[in-house]
């Protein structure tokens, strides 16, 4: 089974030695986006709400890229640096997906780079 990269200018570059995803058969792995903007490079380092609808919409457009849609995301995985955060957060997110309801988990760290304060990644599959 083959292993594609997928690299769109509609999300966040890659800082690292990483693909924004791949697929792999018909799912899409995209990697942890934080709240970068496209092309500029911009960093949201304002508030949670800002920065949680900046890396969803970098994961969708990662997805669309990949060949999926909004609804075809099967699972996020969310990282903020503090709880307090959930309910924004949360908040963000039903407002960003409204019907559609992927699995989801919600994780405290100790920190997440450039101090931002949300990072997501997901699991989706191709149209």
């Amino acid at each position: 089974m083959n292993i594609t990269s997928v690299n769109t200018y509609d999300a966040a570059l890659p800082g690292g030695h990483y693909s924004q995803a791949v697929v792999v058969g018909n799912i899409i792995f995209v990697s942890g986006q934080l709240p970068v903007k496209p092309l500029t490079g911009d960093k949201l380092e304002d508030d949670i709400s800002e920065q949680t609808l900046q890396a969803l919409n970098n994961v969708l457009n990662i997805v669309k890229a990949a060949g999926g849609d909004i609804t075809t995301i099967a699972r996020t995985t969310i990282y903020t640096v503090d709880v307090k955060h959930w309910e924004e957060i949360n908040r963000v997110y039903a407002s960003f997906f409204g019907p559609v309801k992927p699995a989801r988990s919600i994780l405290t760290v100790a920190g997440l780079h450039h101090g931002f304060l949300v990072e997501i990644e997901a699991v989706a599959f191709t149209l």
